[in-house]
Order: C-alpha cells, then sequence, then structure tokens
C-alpha cells in the first residue's frame, strides 16, 4: 500500500480505518447503553375506531417494553383483543363514566348526516350541515372530557401514576390536552392528515380540498378559491379561547387556549 503506484489508497485508508473505529465505538455505546419504557397514557375520542387503534398501538407498545394506560369513555367500544386477553401485561385499558349508550359519532344520527353530506350537490348544505356535525362533535367531546375531569377518583389516579408522555384524541382539545398539560409532559396527537394543524402541518385548503368538498387536487381557480373560503368559516367556527380548563388543572402554569395547546404537540 506504500509503493509509488497506489499512493492515493496509502493516504485514504488511515482515515477509513478511523472512521470505522468510530462508527463501532458508537455503536458498542448505544448497546451497552441502559434502555427504560416509558409510563405512557393514552385518551383516545369517544368514537369506536380511534378507542381501537389506540388500544392497539397502546397494546404493542408494551410488548415492547412500556408501561401504557388506555382511558376511554365508557359508552365506547371495548376493542375484542382487550375483552379476550388473559395477560396483558404491561398494557392497562380503563373507562371513565359518560352520558349515552354509545358514543355519538357512532350514532344513527351522524350516519345519516355524513350521507347527506355525500349526496348533496349544494356547497352551502355542504357547508351548513358540516359545520352543524362538527359543532355537535365538538359539543359531545367536551361534555365526555368534563366527566372525566370531574372525576376527582380517577383524576388523582392519572396524576400519581407518574406518565412521561401522552397520546391525545383530536377533538375539544380545550379540555383533554390540558391534562398531560397540567401533568407537565409531552403529548402527541393520534389522528388522519385531514387535520393537519394539529401536527403544525400546513395545509392549504386551495392545494388540498377539504373532505365535504368533492375537488380532486386538479382544481380550477373558483374551486381553489371556494375550498380556501370554505376552510377557513370551518376555522372559524372551531376556534375555543377558553382556558377554563387549563386554569382549573394546572393553575401554576401559564393560562393558554386550545389552539396555543395544539401548537405544543
Amino acid at each position: 500500500m506504500c509503493s509509488d503506484s497506489k499512493p492515493t489508497i496509502a493516504m485514504v485508508s488511515p482515515t477509513i480505518c478511523t472512521k470505522i473505529f468510530m462508527m463501532m465505538l458508537i455503536s458498542t455505546q448505544m448497546m451497552l447503553a441502559p434502555i427504560s419504557g416509558a409510563k405512557i397514557l393514552f385518551i383516545p375520542a369517544n368514537v369506536n375506531s380511534h378507542v381501537l387503534y389506540f388500544s392497539r398501538l397502546a397494546a404493542d407498545l408494551a410488548h415492547l417494553g412500556h408501561v401504557t394506560q388506555v382511558l376511554a369513555p365508557s359508552n365506547a367500544h371495548m376493542p375484542q383483543f382487550v375483552r379476550e386477553s388473559d395477560s396483558v401485561g404491561n398494557f392497562d385499558y380503563m373507562t371513565y363514566p359518560v352520558d349515552g349508550e354509545e358514543p355519538f359519532m357512532n350514532s344513527g344520527n351522524v350516519s345519516a348526516t355524513i350521507m347527506r353530506l355525500a349526496v348533496s350537490q349544494s356547497l352551502w348544505e355542504r357547508l351548513t350541515v358540516l359545520s352543524s356535525l362538527m359543532n355537535d362533535v365538538s359539543n359531545h367531546c367536551e361534555s365526555d372530557c368534563v366527566r372525566l375531569v370531574d372525576n376527582d377518583h380517577i383524576m388523582k389516579q392519572v396524576r400519581d401514576e407518574g406518565y412521561q408522555f401522552a397520546v391525545m384524541g383530536p377533538f375539544a382539545t380545550q379540555c383533554y390536552c390540558a391534562i398531560p398539560y397540567s401533568l407537565g409532559i409531552p403529548y402527541a396527537p393520534l389522528w388522519t392528515p385531514v387535520f393537519t394543524r394539529i401536527y403544525r402541518v400546513p395545509r392549504f385548503p386551495s392545494f388540498a380540498p377539504s373532505l365535504a368538498l368533492s375537488y380532486t387536487d386538479r382544481m380550477s381557480f373558483i374551486q381553489r378559491l371556494t375550498t380556501f373560503v370554505f376552510d377557513q368559516l370551518l376555522q372559524l367556527q372551531l376556534q375555543n379561547k377558553t382556558t377554563n380548563y387549563v386554569d382549573r388543572l394546572a393553575p401554576e402554569r401559564p393560562s393558554i387556549d386550545a389552539d396555543q395547546l395544539q401548537q405544543r404537540v
């Protein structure tokens, strides 16, 4: 390697050897580093599908060594694998009492409303129907959250467990997200890309139309303008500036509203 015919190899080899040695050293340190699981709290929205995939994720993380707790509304459908499991190890499923025999989002009235949205050809009808639906969803989810934070026994358990992370649903964030905020732990949403603002990711309605509209991403100027106005009207309706839940659960922390809670995900 030191001959005149291969001067480049002689110069490069020490550098390569040094890099390989450093990579092996770093890999060894990583393999020998102490690893421990986290205690993670899951609070899904009161929708059967949400409860299912929150529970599935929590159970899978428990198999990887984490300690997970799903806190679900009492009228939501308990996943079959939870009901049939004899031993769930680090995974725990607990319910808190709420009103009603079934989740509002899984009711026949909501199904009929969604079908009405699907077949409607009127933009105004779609806007009014969707606005009414989102308002009803928000009110019911907030009511469920109130039942949770009013339950002193369960809330004491939540505070005493020492959770390190929380996974939250996308609705009634002014109430639900106030829980991990009051615990002083980081949290994240588990939701579809429809509400990307929850992830702090820009989603321009003039390029990605609302699911309530039948437009594709190849829109005319009028369609782009329509989706922009449509989205802004919905955003205005969904705004919630209340800080009541943060003030109640975390009186010693800064008083912030739903938008500010979402900005912390």
